[in-house]
């Protein structure tokens, strides 16, 4: 699910993301691949796409100006870990219509646990959520562009 805020009438503001995808760019997989199972203990990266469309685009942008947020964050699925484990800043850019962003955020090795059997063990599944945020000092009603998207679900296990 995809979601961004203002949203109006597709002709004036529209918001979604176009890509989430996990790749692990270890061997002896094709190198850069998207993979839903990942090694904890090696890093890892996600692609994110979005794009803005709508008159009002290049107008909200321009004023805002700055930098777009983006964080990435894990929830477990079942006991474990919930936590930010990538955020990036990327550059407004041209105020034009439509915008897209492409953002690669980097995940360090070690960020997640590992599955561990029995109940009290971190499970090592995951729901990845993606925001992107531009705030805005602009005053009231409140000008802050924000995105949402919930990525794929993935797993830490090590191959070992």
């Amino acid at each position: 699910m995809s979601g961004f805020d203002p949203q109006m009438a597709p002709n004036l503001f529209f918001g979604e993301f176009t890509k989430i995808k996990v790749v692990d760019p270890a061997v002896p997989t094709p190198p850069m691949v998207g993979n839903l199972v990942i090694d904890p203990t090696k890093p890892f990266s996600i692609e994110i796409e979005w794009k803005l469309s709508g008159f009002f685009v290049p107008l909200w942008l321009a004023a805002l100006g700055g930098s777009w947020v983006v964080e990435a964050y894990a929830e477990s699925i079942g006991p474990g870990q919930e936590k930010r484990i990538s955020l990036v800043n990327v550059p407004v850019g041209p105020a034009v219509q439509p915008k897209t962003y492409s953002v690669t955020m980097p995940v360090a090795a070690n960020e997640l646990q590992e599955h561990t059997s029995g109940p009290g063990g971190p499970s090592g599944v995951y729901k990845l959520t993606i925001t992107a945020f531009l705030n805005s000092s602009l005053g009231v009603p409140g000008y802050d562009i924000a995105g949402f998207a919930e990525g794929p679900v993935i797993r830490a296990e090590n191959p070992i």
